[in-house]
């Protein structure tokens, strides 16, 4: 019983696997059940957990299978054959006697259910065991829970019980996404970025028990590091612990040499094509290997081949000599083409060719070094740049050896490469690359907007000089490239205005370069992804998702060419869907774009925790809000590409403020302060509202909210009225008033859910309708919007009962009451307002207990020392503010229901 234990603690994501299997063994309709899986997949643990399950009601018997017994008649059932005689221990009618003494004897002469063998690696029993024990359970003497690999199969015996129908056969897979995330956080003991769990589910497969050994090994090696109590990845990946390899050779042992070839060249090769690996080694082996799981054929032209685990490559790879790798690096690349359907194939290829001193061409090389840097992989994308000796192709390399020093951190130095290549630049493609990464360094710093006009400027200069020396003027290919440069040229414009979130202007231009006839791919893309943050940022979310959504067709429709690009449009993406309020769309885009992938260093590291503390933030999960902040800070601090932390600071401020954490509210306020000029100018004002909202905890609600008027004012002049509508909406919550009149105005043209919430609320709060409210509240909860929806049904029960409308009051209340308790943590004085409507006195708290317990009025005022009257008093304001109308409804001597 030696697999993945999990600790002990209840198993992550098995819960509903348990009680299936736990019903079987308890129900007549099955003998049993097989757990079949991988190694390390939790087959044990899971097997442990449903006999806890069964909690005693039947008696367990373990049997542990193992290779050496199996070659001993009925080895595995030694322990219970202590009364045979060294003449009976062979004798099958012996051993059958002496195994249902035992099974008699076990029940102990209570009226149990059949006792449960629970059966270890029945793969490895040896044939006598397998049938005295199916012959058990066929005669209704014992169930059993047999666990078996995946290859081999199960034990005949134990395959024929299921094929009769008497066994329950299920498949243990490895770990989802979620799970591993979860089993990260409980074995690291903290919160883990959302790109550290994805890094490590792609390397341990999912399997829990390599993940296990992963996470702790990373610990001891400093491969896992905490920073502000959040784990993150630091530095390379270390080699493998010797305990972890030795695990996962055991699924090797007794391969042929042939066998063993295959794996040997998948591990160098992987993924390769079907017929490829076949010409290398021998078909035979490759189907024995497939058979048996240990590699695994997708389907589609190439048919791809791989090894079923990411880390058995990892371990294969260390006892390849040196000599036996080079040889068969040789024999692939005779047969594979390099021009490889996968950009994990085509730069394997590459890398062969430099180790094996058969280096390919250096339009190759280049290509090479594009795709290693759109991949993230800086070290192989600058090996293969140096490799690039043609003068007409240097500098394009310099510009890929710049990108990769980018990656790395050597801002500098890029910057000198990047520069020295344009004063040097004799290419309308080069002119475009080079200064495109220009851009990408300029954003780092303050006063990008200037910086990247400045970038622009000298394009232009570049493409005028090409332009002017090319021969002949009048070559189609001169106009191409002029027409291509000016929408480049334009881009980068509409990319600074969108910097000062001058979004009208940018607008205007952008959609003039979609309209261009030299509007190429590429260019649309960055037009699209730029237009649907400005649209998004202007109101017009719903179409500006549509924009955003368009680049990324355009990015899936050509492989890995436009990858690159990915960061920068999904973030976009975002934010725009955001503004609309699309939630289940957010949270459909980080499932299949984001959460599926392991992440690389600076590949949406911070962005996914930055969303879904977004949305919960918006939705009024204070508490899921909270938490994933401080991950999205955490992760911005890996990589920020698009400048976010502005915005993500002010967000965590906000949200700490609203969960009462003061400690780290303003541990954020201050560093917002700190580096509140880089970024955005749109997610530094998002950042200032936020942060502005949550200091009114330490300098007051007034003056928090004349400073997110005067912001609103500043940022509905500059034409970014969501902007405009989200400080106004804060002051609200502030306790302001004036706020609802002009975020009505801007709000009624929004397009998407949160522009309708917002608009009706704020209508509502202008004429003080009661009615209007609740409706409006109705809006806001069912959009998502449960911190709206409560502070709506606040201001109905306060008008309702200003008009005396008692009944009606008490009756909303008790919505509000439900909306409160779903507000995660909420504990923020700044929200009293709404909260204080439900919340009890301590005078009130006493009354309502002694109430509920029985006692009169008049036995209360003699408890309370003070008049009948009062209690009568007291009673009524208790009554409204729990929306109750009788003694028998209230929660008595239970406080953290009426608090």
């Amino acid at each position: 019983m030696g697999e993945h234990t999990d600790g002990g603690q209840d198993l992550i994501g098995r819960e509903d696997l348990v009680e299936e299997i736990a019903s079987v063994l308890s129900g007549s309709q099955y003998l049993g059940a097989i757990l079949v899986g991988e190694a390390g997949v939790g087959k044990t643990a899971l097997a442990r957990t449903v006999a806890r399950e069964l909690d005693g009601s039947v008696a367990v018997l373990p049997i542990s299978a193992s290779p050496s017994l199996r070659k001993v008649p009925f080895g595995a059932l030694s322990p219970y054959l202590h009364s045979l005689s060294i003449n009976d221990v062979g004798s099958s009618v012996a051993v059958y006697r002496s195994i249902m003494a035992h099974l008699e004897s076990s029940s102990n002469g209570q009226k149990k259910k059949m006792p449960l063998f629970l059966v270890d690696d029945s793969h490895e029993l040896d044939d006598n065991t397998s049938v005295l024990l199916s012959q058990l359970i066929a005669g209704r003497r014992a169930r059993v829970l047999a666990l078996a690999r995946t290859a081999p199969n199960p034990s005949s015996e134990f395959g024929s019980l299921h094929q009769d129908g008497l066994l329950r056969r299920y498949h243990v897979r490895p770990l989802g996404a979620p799970e591993v995330h979860e089993l990260c956080r409980r074995e690291l003991g903290g919160d883990v970025l959302s790109s550290v769990s994805a890094t490590l589910a792609q390397t341990s497969g999912g399997n829990p028990m390599f993940l296990l050994a992963l996470l702790r090994q990373g610990k001891r090696s400093g491969y896992l590091g905490v920073r502000n109590k959040v784990w993150r990845l630091v530095g390379p990946a270390p080699p493998l612990d010797v305990s972890l390899v030795d695990l996962i050779k055991v699924r090797f042992r007794r391969r042929t040499p042939e066998e063993l070839s295959v794996l040997e060249t998948l591990a160098l090769a992987e993924p390769m094509p079907l017929d490829a690996l076949v010409h290398c080694t021998d078909r035979p082996a490759v189907t024995a290997l497939q058979e048996d799981g240990l590699i695994a054929v997708e389907g589609g032209r190439d048919r791809l081949v791989t090894l079923s685990h990411p880390l058995y490559g990892e371990v294969i790879r260390q006892d390849v000599p040196a000599g036996r790798s080079l040889a068969i690096r040789r024999k692939v690349l005779e047969v594979l083409d390099h021009d490889s359907s996968t950009a994990d194939g085509f730069l394997r290829f590459v890398a062969w060719g430099l180790d094996c001193g058969l280096p390919p061409d250096d339009k190759t090389l280049l290509r090479a070094a594009v795709v290693a840097n759109r991949l993230h992989d800086a070290e192989f994308a600058l090996r293969a740049a140096r490799a690039v000796h043609e003068p007409k192709l240097r500098g394009n390399a310099l510009v890929e050896i710049a990108r990769a020093q980018t990656t790395r951190g050597n801002l500098p130095y890029a910057r000198q490469i990047v520069d020295e290549v344009l004063d040097q630049c004799e290419s309308f493609t080069l002119a475009k690359e080079a200064s495109l990464l220009s851009v990408a360094l300029r954003v780092r710093g303050s006063n990008a907007a200037e910086r990247i006009r400045e970038d622009v400027a000298r394009w232009k200069r570049i493409t005028d000089r090409i332009a002017s020396e090319m021969e002949p003027p009048d070559d189609p290919q001169v106009a191409i490239g002029l027409g291509v440069s000016a929408n480049g040229h334009r881009i980068l414009e509409s990319f600074a205005l969108n910097y000062e979130g001058r979004f009208q202007e940018s607008e205007k231009i952008l959609r003039e370069v979609l309209a261009d006839p030299y509007c190429s791919d590429e260019v649309r893309l960055a037009a699209l992804s730029l237009l649907g943050e400005a649209l998004g940022s202007m109101g017009k979310a719903v179409e500006g998702t549509q924009a955003t959504g368009e680049a990324l067709q355009i990015i899936a429709a050509h492989g890995h060419k436009f990858v690159g690009h990915s960061e920068f449009v999904i973030t976009r993406h975002f934010v725009s869907m955001a503004h609309a309020g699309l939630w289940d769309e957010i949270e459909e885009l980080l499932d299949t774009l984001v959460r599926s992938k392991a992440s690389g260093p600076s590949s949406f590291t911070g962005i996914t925790e930055l969303s879904e503390g977004l949305i919960a933030l918006r939705k009024g999960l204070m508490g899921s809000a909270r938490t994933a902040l401080i991950l999205g800070v955490e992760g911005l601090r890996e990589s920020d590409s698009n400048q976010l932390m502005p915005m993500a600071l002010g967000l965590a401020a906000f949200a700490c403020t609203m969960v009462g954490d003061t400690t780290r509210a303003k541990v954020y306020a201050t560093e917002f302060e700190a580096g509140a000029s880089i970024g955005t100018r749109q997610a530094q004002l998002l950042g200032k509202v936020h942060v502005v909202a949550a200091n009114a905890l330490f300098q007051g609600a007034a003056r928090s909210i004349e400073e997110l008027h005067v912001l609103a004012k500043q940022a509905a002049t500059d034409g970014m009225t969501v902007l405009a509508a989200v400080a106004y909406e804060l002051a609200g919550r502030l306790g302001d008033e004036r706020c609802f009149e002009p975020l009505a105005r801007l709000t009624e043209s929004f397009e998407g859910p949160e522009g309708a919430v917002m608009t009706a609320m704020a209508k509502a709060a202008v004429q003080k309708d009661p009615n209007a409210l609740i409706d409006a509240a109705e809006l806001a909860q069912s959009s998502g919007y449960l911190l709206v929806a409560a502070e709506c049904l606040g201001k109905a029960v306060r008008y309702l009962s200003q008009r005396g409308e008692e009944h009606k009051s008490r009756t909303v209340q008790q919505k509000l009451n439900t909306i409160i308790g779903q507000l995660e943590g909420l504990q923020s004085p700044q929200f009293e307002a709404v909260r204080s409507t439900s919340k009890l006195t301590q005078r009130e708290l006493d009354i309502a207990r002694l109430a509920g317990q029985g006692y009169s009025n008049r036995d209360i005022a003699e408890a309370q020392g003070v008049s009948v009257r009062t209690v009568e008093g007291h009673l009524y304001r208790i009554f409204a503010k729990l929306g109750i109308t009788s003694r028998d409804e209230l929660p008595g001597a239970d406080p953290a229901s009426i608090g």
